[in-house]
């Protein structure tokens, strides 16, 4: 029905949209697995478009990925309470992302597959309960992240 409303193409563009949109979230929450392989697909599509798209889904997961890890880094802190070695080096982890800020994060997302997820959840934990970079930082790091990786993964390889 809708196919033959808007036209086959269009549907296949919104489908492809949609499923990019998501698994973009998936990316920043829980997915090791990079997303170029679904820049791939959508030829006909404007890159300009799809790395929108990208940025808009890796803010989405990133605002989830953000308060889970407000959440554990105070268990994080108890922790290295505990044990002082560990304490040593995430202090020094902590000491990086405090350094690198937002700025750093965007670079690390931007890119071509790095895991998102990993990056993402190092910053958040590592963020001494939010004051290292805030929470609309975080979200735009991965939205200028995402969308310069995608830029960037086109540009190299689908040329």
């Amino acid at each position: 029905m809708a196919a033959s409303l808007l036209g086959s193409e269009s549907v296949d563009v919104v489908a492809y949209l949609i499923s990019l949109f998501l698994y973009s979230i998936a990316a920043a929450v829980i997915l090791p697995i990079p997303v170029e392989a679904l820049l791939l697909l959508g030829t006909g599509i404007d890159p300009a478009i799809k790395a929108i798209v990208l940025g808009l889904g890796k803010a989405v997961g990133a605002i989830v990925v953000f308060f889970v890890g407000n959440k554990v880094n105070p268990f994080l802190e108890r922790w290295m309470e505990r044990h002082p070695i560990g304490q040593r080096v995430l202090k020094l982890l902590e000491a990086f992302v405090r350094r690198t800020g937002w700025v750093g994060l965007t670079i690390l997302l931007a890119i071509p597959f790095m895991s998102d997820t990993a990056v993402n959840y190092f910053y958040s934990l590592l963020n001494e309960e939010g004051h290292a970079i805030g929470r609309w930082y975080f979200v735009l790091a991965n939205f200028i992240g995402g969308i310069a990786r995608a830029y960037l993964f086109l540009w190299l390889f689908v040329r």
